[in-house]
């Protein structure tokens, strides 16, 4: 199984799906086989994002039906590409179309499918990008699967007051379903704690300082005002496809470090 990394907003408009994106586009332009998977079932637009909105392929409602592990090759041939990263989003940005709760599915059908295709696309590629709304049920669907969780935080006082619930819930939740969540003869999992990112006009260091050592997990990057990215959704090109700007640099620095843990692991 490659590797997976998951990104969580700590508040609305920080930029995660941004940052996602990024981090899937650079590992692709580095020759790796690379997976995007909307997982915000309420407001998810990945594929706009990917600027693939409007083309054909597979959304999660051609899902509907999935039991079992999934062909993650087979998968990924139904999917709309980008920048050579194949992408699961919604239903073109516009809300997920799901059978009704009456019909025996909903929103509770999609949670018991969701392992079992993240992890057979997770298999077929070398990295899997899961962009995650802030539902704890959803990151709980996955945590057996990630190697690492991006909790992405704004610099104003409500969203870092936001971002320390957030980190506080992700890493007690990683910890119950790591440990409990397993089968007692299965390998004992890594333990995992969250990486921040902060994202804001100007991040200063005593800033950086205060979130280190206020939320006791380790600050993996800082993203500054990037001009460039609106220049890209411009001329419909994803973020980081130019490999310039400082959301480039953060996700570079994400890749390096996710594989750096790979690599003492």
């Amino acid at each position: 199984m490659g590797n997976v990394i998951a990104f969580v907003p700590a508040s609305g408009g920080v930029g995660s799906s941004t940052l996602a994106v990024a981090v899937a586009v650079r590992a692709a332009a580095a020759g790796r086989s690379v997976v995007a998977v909307d997982l915000d079932r309420v407001s998810g637009c990945l594929d706009v994002i990917f600027g693939l909105e409007q083309e054909p392929g597979w959304r999660w409602p051609e899902l509907a039906d999935v039991a079992g592990l999934v062909d993650g090759l087979g998968l990924a041939d139904e999917l709309p590409v980008s920048c050579g990263v194949a992408v699961l989003s919604g239903s073109g940005g516009a809300g997920w179309v799901w059978p009704a709760a009456d019909e025996g599915d909903g929103a509770g059908g999609w949670a018991e499918s969701l392992p079992d295709v993240v992890a057979g696309l997770a298999d077929a590629h070398d990295l899997t990008v899961l962009d995650l709304s802030r539902d704890p049920s959803v990151l709980a669907g996955v945590a057996l699967l990630v190697d690492a969780v991006v909790v992405v935080s704004g610099t104003q006082v409500p969203q870092l007051c936001a971002t320390s619930a957030v980190v506080t819930g992700v890493r007690r939740l990683l910890r119950r379903q790591r440990d409990a969540g397993r089968s007692w003869d299965a390998e004992p999992l890594l333990p995992i704690e969250p990486w921040v990112v902060l994202r804001g006009d100007r991040i200063e260091p005593d800033l950086e300082d205060l979130v280190v050592d206020g939320l006791d997990v380790p600050l993996v990057a800082t993203i500054g005002d990037d001009r460039r990215l609106a220049a890209e959704v411009t001329e419909g090109l994803p973020p980081g496809a130019r490999g310039r700007g400082e959301v480039v640099r953060a996700a570079d620095d994400l890749l390096l470090r996710l594989t750096d843990q790979a690599v003492a692991a």
